[in-house]
């Protein structure tokens, strides 16, 4: 049997949530800092207040819009071909993204990253079983003119892995340039095939502005799904009370999927979050509290509530270092968000609150989170998993199990997790092969991996997105 999925919601919970989102959808409303969206809106039957920004929705088009978007969706390689389905009651890893700084291989300080980091990073992605997408890791600070890093980014991630794309941007013309690259550079049909997902954020509370709604206009013709994802802090831009926290983000998440069901129905989005808690000591925003792991459990039961395909963020901790709470935040956060059934969980590979990378970091997140699988996987119980017959024939005080063909025949399945990382055995052993911790260890095997054959793109598709980029100048 498969563990069961975490709840934190009971039903009656769910629908107050949604009543009390209805209600602000309804008499609240949204602030619409786009022209070009507010004028479509109005097109369609929104109730666009006369004179200023603020569009508000009956409760009918929001049941409706809802029940228009697809409940799950396929997922294809750069080559074209199947890789996984969104939405299949499966959960899916990503790494990355959008960080700042990296941790330097050779040295162990934190600097700027570069485009070279993230060909690497991809690199590793590609061969990392447990890693299903790439997100953009980070925001390669080598590049001119500054607002091309993302087009970089993607450029780089592109040309290192077959593996869908994961990317997100706040300005309407990089989306485009992000979309552009994808088409470049995909073997099949970007209008009806997924290969990217793009992420648009609402500000907090309940305001979208021009640039990210744009990009939300022009994406809905490109096939390219959306991730709708707030990012509401507790006590801050939301109620310091997690329900309120998630009643804003499901407000501003449904306002989103409304807004693209309402212009094109059918259009595939994920329900997603991002949401932090508040240091009120320090005023830090915090995306590794056992809190924001609680909501992450609750925004795949409102996802579900809803038939959409979420997505949430994962692992994440918001300390500084490789350590023991590192690991721990990291822990809590994945394995809630996957063992709650989150679609897309992205974020391997980053720590200190989502602003660093490191090559070793992103092998240990991916343990983590084939570890979570195994987990979520549970116990197989069939009579031959029971072995009640072998458990006779040996008898009490009967033979070592280890040499009997029913142990022999199971050595090699996947009911053990056999890790890469994870250090075993006795002290002199550890000890005579160097004393490495779990940072060196997946330090070295990054090293490895990295010797690994390239997966390049033609010399043609490489030309092109160098033109594609130069437009963006």
């Amino acid at each position: 049997m498969k563990l069961a999925r975490m709840a934190v919601l009971s039903d009656s919970e769910i629908a107050d949530i949604h009543e009390a989102t209805l209600h602000i959808l309804t008499h609240c409303g949204v602030n619409i800092g786009s022209p070009r969206m507010l004028s479509l809106l109005q097109q369609h039957g929104a109730d666009v207040e006369a004179g200023t920004c603020r569009v508000r929705f009956s409760r009918t088009q929001v049941e409706d819009a809802i029940a228009t978007i697809p409940p799950s969706f396929d997922v294809f390689n750069r080559d074209g071909e199947y890789t996984f389905t969104l939405g299949d009651g499966e959960p899916k890893v990503a790494a990355g993204h959008n960080a700042v700084f990296w941790v330097d291989a050779d040295t162990g300080q934190r600097r700027l990253s570069t485009v070279a980091d993230v060909e690497q990073f991809a690199h590793l992605c590609e061969y990392l079983p447990g890693i299903d997408m790439i997100g953009i890791p980070v925001m390669p600070q080598d590049v001119m003119p500054p607002r091309s890093t993302l087009l970089h980014g993607v450029k780089a991630v592109i040309e290192h892995s077959r593996k869908p794309i994961f990317f997100s941007t706040d300005a309407c013309d990089i989306n485009r340039g992000c979309i552009e690259l994808l088409r470049a550079v995909f073997a099949g049909d970007l209008s009806c095939q997924v290969y990217g997902i793009t992420q648009l954020s609402p500000t907090s509370p309940l305001f979208w502005e021009a640039g990210v709604l744009d990009a939300v206009i022009d994406t809905m013709d490109t096939g390219v799904p959306i991730a709708i994802l707030p990012e509401p802090n507790a006590g801050v831009s939301a109620p310091i009370t997690l329900a309120g926290l998630l009643t804003v983000n499901n407000a501003e998440c449904l306002s989103g999927m409304v807004m693209i069901q309402l212009l094109r129905p059918g259009t595939r989005v994920l329900y997603a979050n991002s949401w932090t808690t508040t240091d009120m000591r320090t005023g830090a925003a915090l995306v590794g509290s056992i809190e924001t792991s609680i909501c992450r459990v609750a925004g795949a039961q409102l996802a579900r509530f809803y038939q959409v395909p979420s997505h949430t963020t994962a692992p994440n901790s918001d300390n500084h270092a490789h350590d023991e709470q590192n690991a721990c935040e990291k822990t809590f956060s994945l394995l809630a968000a996957m063992g709650a059934g989150n679609d897309l969980v992205v974020n391997c590979g980053m720590f200190a609150t989502g602003m660093t990378c490191s090559h070793a970091q992103l092998l240990m997140d991916e343990e983590i989170a084939q570890m979570a699988r195994r987990m979520m996987a549970g116990i197989r119980v069939r009579s031959d998993d029971i072995a009640c017959d072998v458990i006779e024939a040996v008898g009490p005080q009967g033979e070592s199990y280890l040499t009997l063909d029913h142990t022999m025949e199971r050595l090699r399945t996947n009911e053990y997790f056999v890790p890469q990382l994870a250090v075993r055995g006795p002290f002199s052993s550890w000890e005579s092969a160097g004393a490495k911790d779990t940072y060196a260890l997946a330090g070295a095997r990054a090293q490895r991996l990295l010797t690994s054959p390239s997966v390049p793109v033609s010399d043609e598709i490489q030309h092109a997105m160098e033109r594609i980029i130069r437009n963006y100048r």
